[in-house]
């Protein structure tokens, strides 16, 4: 049997893959849905490996390439939800011959942000001084997902123009809605009213996903999501918790006191390891 070679795949994936045995490889977007997805499924490790592709791109061209160029059939990848629609993602998962799975909520940060997750953590964190509840927690979250609406939007309409535009990044400024359709419109070269045409309709979609917090999560980016409840509930209050020590501290509570999501076991275990 001839083997051809695997071109233009890092040298550490490519490691990584001769390396395999009787495992199976998971490319994912980036090292902090390596982390979750690892400790998320620790038990599994004997059987799979994770690797960071750095970005969706990577992951399907990687995925494609393997597949194209290497023997090896045990190999997936799993990106980010972005702006798909609930049908787009339901009917590519359900694919029998897919490899390739798109996570069901927006990004993997939307899947630490459990209300009961962050309200466990806060409080143990703030102690006695932490006046928060689950609810209010949950209501705060789903402000934030109001608060983003304009800005997702604007990613929306940058990502569709396929142009290269940067995208307004998690630290922006969330709640200038002017501010972010006119820069919109310098970053895709259009006039103002066009770019707030375009944002609008984005937007009015995004609002009729937004009735609650899980809805919401499909299409806010939980990045984003994330680094505003640090800002308020830690940055700007007390110091000395770092966002990616919050990170790993949700992603224990989520797996010992409130469980993994069933369509993220549904992905990993029943469509990836016993496929």
């Amino acid at each position: 049997m001839t083997t051809r070679t695997i071109g233009t795949l890092p040298a550490d994936l490519v490691s990584m893959i001769f390396q395999l045995g009787t495992r199976k490889l998971v490319l994912l977007e980036g090292d902090d849905d390596v982390e979750v997805i690892k400790e998320w499924f620790r038990e599994d490790l004997g059987d799979i490996l994770f690797y960071a592709a750095e970005g969706n791109m990577n992951v399907e061209s990687y995925l494609n390439s393997i597949l194209s160029y290497s023997s090896r059939r045990e190999i997936y990848g799993i990106i980010d939800r972005d702006f798909r629609t609930d049908e787009e993602v339901t009917h590519h998962n359900t694919d029998e011959n897919t490899r390739l799975y798109i996570l069901y909520r927006y990004a993997i940060e939307n899947y630490l942000l459990e209300p009961l997750a962050l309200f466990e953590e806060l409080k143990v964190y703030h102690g006695r001084n932490f006046t928060e509840t689950e609810e209010t927690i949950s209501r705060s979250l789903l402000d934030i997902c109001g608060q983003l609406k304009t800005m997702m939007a604007a990613n929306w309409i940058i990502k569709e123009s396929d142009t290269g535009a940067d995208y307004f990044s998690k630290g922006h400024q969330i709640s200038d809605r002017d501010d972010i359709i006119r820069q919109a419109s310098v970053r895709l070269q259009l006039d103002i009213e066009t770019a707030e045409e375009r944002i609008r309709e984005k937007e009015n979609i995004i609002e009729s996903k937004s009735d609650g917090l899980y809805n919401a999560y499909t299409f806010i980016n939980g990045k984003h999501i994330f680094h505003q409840i640090y800002e308020i509930y830690v940055n700007s209050v007390k110091r000395g918790l770092r966002k990616d020590h919050l990170r790993n501290l949700l992603t224990r509570t989520i797996k010992e006191k409130i469980g993994i999501h069933d369509n993220l076991i549904e992905i990993i275990k029943r469509r990836i390891l016993l496929k």
